[in-house]
């Protein structure tokens, strides 16, 4: 199954046809460029696929319990955390995936909960959060946040330096570096890029 499958979209503002049968699929582990003029309708696509806007017809599928990431032109960040705060600041779901998995060893240890039908359900939950856990960050298991994030912002071109300046204090080019970064460490299954290599040096777009 493909990762992600988009059928005949069709969409329109007043008169004006952005989308007309709009038709692809994107299997795992492939780069697809988006191509065209101002105003045609790439970042529409993007916005539709993401489920922010809705077509006028046509269906888009996501493989089951894939996750999509997705870097706006305008990203949204908090100016008052450090750099290397707010990219840890995309790790808030993998913190949420042990958080859920402590539950289940708790429970677990619960005698109330000691029923073989009730100790199977769980064990199914713990396998499932186990794996999601190991496959965050490319198979790091997401236990080695600052050295994921510290080789991510490198390759983007921050220095060491650079982690504990606020935000608020970096210049545009750098906080949409910062946003990439952030994307790339929440490793989502399927990223769509809105003009990634506006800010980013022909060794960054290299890297990337």
């Amino acid at each position: 199954m493909p990762l992600l499958s988009v059928t005949n979209l069709k969409y329109a503002i007043g008169t004006r046809v952005l989308l007309d049968g709009a038709s692809f699929s994107i299997e795992n582990g492939e780069r697809v460029g988006m191509v065209g003029r101002n105003g045609t309708g790439k970042t529409t696509l993007m916005k539709v696929i993401m489920g922010r806007v809705k077509p006028d017809s046509g269906t888009v599928m996501l493989q089951k319990g894939a996750r999509i990431g997705y870097l706006s032109q305008d990203p949204d960040l908090n100016l008052d955390n450090t750099l290397r705060e707010e990219a840890i600041a995309g790790f808030a779901e993998l913190s949420t995936l042990h958080a859920e998995l402590d539950e289940v060893y708790h429970a677990m240890a619960e005698p109330e909960n000691g029923t073989p039908e009730r100790l199977e359900r769980l064990m199914r939950r713990q396998s499932d959060l186990q794996e999601r856990i190991e496959a965050w960050g490319g198979g790091g298991g997401g236990y080695s946040v600052d050295h994921q994030a510290e080789a991510i912002l490198h390759g983007l071109g921050f220095v060491d330096d650079q982690f504990g300046v606020k935000v608020r204090d970096l210049s545009g080019g750098q906080k949409g570096r910062l946003a990439l970064a952030k994307l790339l460490l929440e490793s989502p299954d399927l990223l769509l890029l809105d003009e990634p290599t506006n800010h980013l040096d022909i060794a960054g777009r290299e890297w990337l």
